[in-house]
């Protein structure tokens, strides 16, 4: 099924989307991870042709707007951005389906507003990443130096798309198919050649991150099944905490799948059956 691309007005600018199944389907929102975008969904949408299945790109990416000039990227405005979002879509309740910094975000939405989740799909995450608070002075010193040298610093120009697709396998353990729909949605012509469209302020470091100790309490007012695909050489979390954290979840089933952190992209169809079957069980 074709994709069809929509956006929708937030308080903070213009959300871009792919949409795909009837309007009238039953709602699941998808949140890609970090300096990625929607068609991040893509290889899966397929499975969820009974939904009204929507992939955002988020603030900053791909095809969104960016925030004004002098502002700074906080991780909770991303949480706000999707409340917004399903405050527009006039959803009283949907489903929530997220990616590495998407499936942080959708566990704090889901933790915040419990009622309005009805269901938790999570790739390679459960809830943001996390510093001890002894850590907080350096990385506010160093999100000041990082936000002081973004004036100096240029986007790099590629002659062509495909040179861009390289650059970006080079940072990213990922099959070239996966690379070109990400780069394809996230690049932009210019002058020279193309270069991203992704804010460059999304490369300087936070001014803020939540402590270990505050994410149980989201994770335990979470109230809706949650579903967690776990691949098998994914993101480096610290295995004892991300066990923790899923102990605090009651209601949740795990599928270890083999592949890397973008294990949704390479290998849709493990991914897409076992998300399927969860949807289909809980909503």
């Amino acid at each position: 099924m074709q994709a069809e691309n929509i956006q929708i007005e937030i308080p903070r600018g213009t959300i871009k989307a792919l949409a795909w199944g009837p309007k009238n389907g039953k709602p699941i929102l998808a949140l890609h991870g970090w300096l990625d975008n929607a068609a991040s969904f893509i290889p899966i949408a397929k499975y969820f042709n009974d939904y009204r299945f929507i992939a955002i790109d988020l603030m900053g990416h791909g095809h969104s707007t960016h925030p004004p000039q002098g502002t700074y990227f906080h991780f909770i405005d991303y949480v706000a951005d999707v409340v917004a979002v399903m405050d527009k879509m006039d959803w009283e309740q949907c489903a929530l389906l997220g990616h590495s910094l998407g499936a942080g975000i959708a566990t704090i939405v889901a933790g915040a507003i419990p009622d309005r989740v009805c269901a938790l799909g999570l790739i390679d995450g459960i809830g943001p990443i996390t510093l001890e608070e002894p850590q907080f002075p350096d990385l506010l010193k160093k999100a000041f130096r990082d936000y002081a040298r973004l004036p100096a610093k240029k986007l790099p120009i590629y002659s062509n798309i495909d040179d861009a697709v390289k650059a970006r396998q080079q940072v990213s353990k990922m099959h070239k198919e996966s690379v070109e729909l990400l780069v394809n949605r996230g690049i932009k012509e210019v002058t020279g050649g193309y270069t991203w469209r992704t804010d460059p302020r999304l490369l300087c470091s936070p001014l803020i991150m939540y402590t270990e100790n505050q994410i149980p309490f989201f994770l335990q007012s979470i109230q809706c099944n949650v579903c967690l695909i776990r691949p098998s050489q994914g993101w480096p979390f610290d295995e004892k905490v991300f066990a923790d954290r899923a102990r605090h979840l009651d209601n949740i089933e795990i599928h270890k799948i083999d592949g890397e952190h973008h294990v949704h992209i390479d290998h849709p169809d493990p991914v897409g059956n076992a998300l399927k079957n969860f949807f289909h069980n809980t909503i």
